[in-house]
């Protein structure tokens, strides 16, 4: 199977948690072991909610009604209130006194320094505003929020057109319904190792799950699909440092497959030299994005092997929002390789295949091979492994900011 093939056929809905995502797992597993490989699946417990229903009415004028989406994990139920739009950058400087009781309008997402506020001001409901082709959409509260705030906070998204035209119509009052379903439910990671000549690892991970409704081609059967790439090529070889390959599930209910896996191995964490994740990719329009979490030596060493090889990329020094976080908060060093730009659709139901090529992904596994056997080969590690204080501050503040 060339990567286009695994793309294409990865590309359906694969909710976290779903039988969806359980069937992709297991053909990932087949993939593996039809390479060679011995793989497994390592579950873990997520806290899960249907794609919810709801509507807005307009009241003051009345209107016809509008869907509008629950974020997933929220309350259920309905409410009435006068319309505020909370245009400002930080709950600070909000206005708490016009908040009490309001159904509030917002272009952010339902993260834990919002959800205080709406607590504290006594808010209604809060929908937050997304992108016409998000429609579809379903944001979800993280596992901690969920715990916290799930049973008290009515929110929903609904899309800009609908919400605009609310403003353009003067609407001053609205109700909103809001229903879900929510309950407990087993996610997996899969897993294969190739073995090395010493205990010392290397990792290569990505993530195979999507948001509710998208295929997820781009987002992340690209990075699924480039990973067994790389797997497929080097099977049997072996290396100075054994090389695993985890795809992680429901890395889009924040990176749960991920942090499932360090709190699960905490032990090996020390013998880890670099984590390679690949998430985003399929577009050969746009130039590769090579993402370190580490100091500038590691970042320098990856683009002097690269254009050794006559590869080029955008190289950068910075936090890269996917599943090497949780690791590199462990303070293990990571690169995150990706390609994304024009027509990126990720996160929504036009996330296709056909907006892909294989020549995209071959071009992601060739760098990720590269890199991989460089440092896999290395007698001595060739950068010290070790992150930047500036970075483990973005790291943190990253972590605080999605609670």
């Amino acid at each position: 199977m060339k990567p286009i093939d695994y793309l294409t056929e990865l590309s359906f809905i694969r909710r976290g948690g779903t039988q969806e995502e359980f069937n992709a797992a297991n053909m990932i597993k087949s993939w593996l072991e039809d390479m060679g490989y011995n793989a497994w699946l390592e579950p873990f417990d997520i806290l899960d909610s249907t794609p919810g229903d709801g509507e807005l009415i307009p009241i003051e004028p009345y209107g016809e009604s509008m869907f509008v989406r629950p974020v997933g994990l929220s309350k259920c139920g309905e409410a009435e209130g006068h319309i505020a739009i909370l245009d400002v950058s930080e709950p600070e400087f909000a206005d708490k006194k016009n908040l009490k009781d309001a159904i509030v309008f917002m272009q952010h997402y339902p993260r834990q320094k919002w959800l205080e506020l709406f607590r504290e001001a006594g808010v209604a409901a809060a929908l937050t505003v997304l992108g016409i082709h998000m429609e579809k959409s379903v944001l979800t509260l993280s596992q901690t929020n969920a715990a916290e705030f799930g049973n008290e906070l009515l929110l929903s998204s609904i899309s800009y057109d609908k919400a605009i035209k609310l403003v353009r119509n003067k609407v001053k009052r609205v109700r909103v319904k809001l229903k879900q379903e929510k309950y407990s439910v087993k996610s997996h990671n899969v897993v294969a190792e190739l073995d090395g000549e010493s205990d010392r690892q290397l990792i290569v991970v990505a993530h195979f799950d999507t948001t509710p409704l998208s295929p997820g081609a781009q987002d992340n059967a690209a990075g699924t699909a480039e990973v067994l790439g790389v797997a497929k090529r080097i099977v049997r070889e072996k290396f100075a440092r054994r090389i695993k390959f985890i795809f992680c599930g429901s890395e889009e209910k924040g990176l749960l497959g991920a942090k499932s896996y360090v709190a699960a191995h905490a032990d090996q964490l020390d013998k880890i030299d670099l984590v390679i994740n690949l998430d985003v990719g399929g577009n050969p329009f746009s130039p590769i994005i090579f993402r370190s979490i580490g100091t500038q030596e590691l970042l320098n060493y990856v683009k002097g092997i690269l254009h050794q090889k006559g590869m080029t990329g955008n190289f950068i020094e910075d936090i890269y929002s996917s599943d090497n976080m949780p690791f590199s908060r462990r303070n293990v060093p990571s690169l995150a390789i990706a390609r994304a730009g024009i027509e990126y659709k990720g996160h929504s139901p036009h996330d296709t295949a056909e907006l892909t090529c294989n020549e995209a992904l071959v071009d992601i596994i060739d760098a990720t091979e590269v890199i991989l056997r460089e440092i896999a080969n290395s007698k001595f590690l060739p950068y010290e492994r070790k992150i930047s204080e500036e970075l483990k501050k973005k790291i943190e503040d990253y972590f605080a900011e999605r609670k």
